[in-house]
C-alpha cells in the first residue's frame, strides 16, 4: 500500500522543517502542488529540500524542472493533461519516469487507460483541508470496482484521510492513500513539529500493519 503526502496548497510557516523531518521518517513520495507558484518560486521551494530526497518529489506544475532537479515525475489533471504538455512542448527531450493523474469518478478511471503509475481518486471521505468538499461515492460500488485489479491502474484514496480511516481504505481495496489536511491543517494551526511528525509515523505504522497482514494471507 502506497503512502503519499501532498503539499499544502498555500505556504505554511516552517513548512520545510516539517517536510524534511517527514522525509527522514521514510516518506517515499511527495506531491508538490503549489498552483500559484512561478517557476522561480518552485525552484526556491525545491532547493530547500535536500538533494537526497529530490527523486521522491512529483510536480503538479513547471514540469521542465523535473529533469533539472532529477525529480520523480509529473502529475496531471483534466485541466492540463500529458497530451496538453506534449502539444505545448513538442520538442521536449525526455519522458517522465513517473506519471499520475487526478480523477473524481469510477467512470473516468475506466476511460483513462494504463499510461499512469497511479490515479488519485477523491473525495473518498469528507475533506479536511477543503470545507464542503464531501464524498459522494457509494461504498459497495467502490469495493466492487476496486476488487478487479486486472483492468485498472493503481488507485490512491484521497481526501479526509486520517489514522482512523486506514483499515477502511484497505478493506475497500485501494492501492494506497494520500495525506494532506491530516498533516498540514493541524500544523498550520499549532506549529507543533513533533506532533505533526507523530501523526505521520502513526499512519505509516498502520500502513505497515496492513502490508504485513497482506503478506500473511497471500
Amino acid at each position: 500500500m502506497r503512502l503519499i503526502l501532498i503539499s499544502n496548497f498555500s505556504d505554511i510557516q516552517n513548512e520545510h522543517y516539517l517536510l524534511n523531518l517527514i522525509f527522514c521518517e521514510g516518506l517515499e513520495t511527495y506531491h508538490l502542488r503549489k498552483k500559484n507558484y512561478s517557476r522561480d518560486q518552485m525552484k526556491a521551494y525545491i532547493e530547500k529540500i535536500p538533494r537526497y530526497f529530490h527523486d521522491r518529489i512529483v510536480l503538479h506544475t513547471h514540469f521542465d524542472l523535473i529533469h533539472e532537479y532529477n525529480l520523480k515525475g509529473a502529475h496531471f489533471t483534466k485541466a492540463y493533461t500529458h497530451k496538453d504538455f506534449k502539444l505545448e512542448y513538442p520538442d521536449h527531450p525526455y519522458d517522465f519516469r513517473h506519471l499520475s493523474f487526478s480523477l473524481h469518478s469510477i467512470q473516468e478511471i475506466k476511460q483513462i487507460g494504463s499510461a499512469y503509475n497511479y490515479i488519485f481518486l477523491s473525495p473518498i471521505f469528507d475533506s479536511i483541508s477543503n470545507t464542503g468538499y464531501n464524498s459522494k461515492f457509494r461504498i459497495n460500488e467502490l469495493k466492487i470496482f476496486l476488487a478487479d485489479r486486472d483492468n485498472r491502474p493503481e488507485i490512491i484514496a484521497l481526501s479526509g484521510i486520517t489514522d482512523s480511516k486506514i483499515f477502511n481504505i484497505h478493506e475497500l481495496g485501494f492501492d494506497g492513500l494520500a495525506l494532506l489536511g491530516h498533516i498540514w491543517r493541524h500544523f498550520e494551526q499549532d506549529q507543533q513539529l513533533i506532533e505533526a511528525v507523530n501523526r505521520f509515523k502513526k499512519i505509516k505504522k498502520l500502513v505497515h500493519s496492513v502490508l504485513e497482514q497482506q503478506m500473511k494471507t497471500a
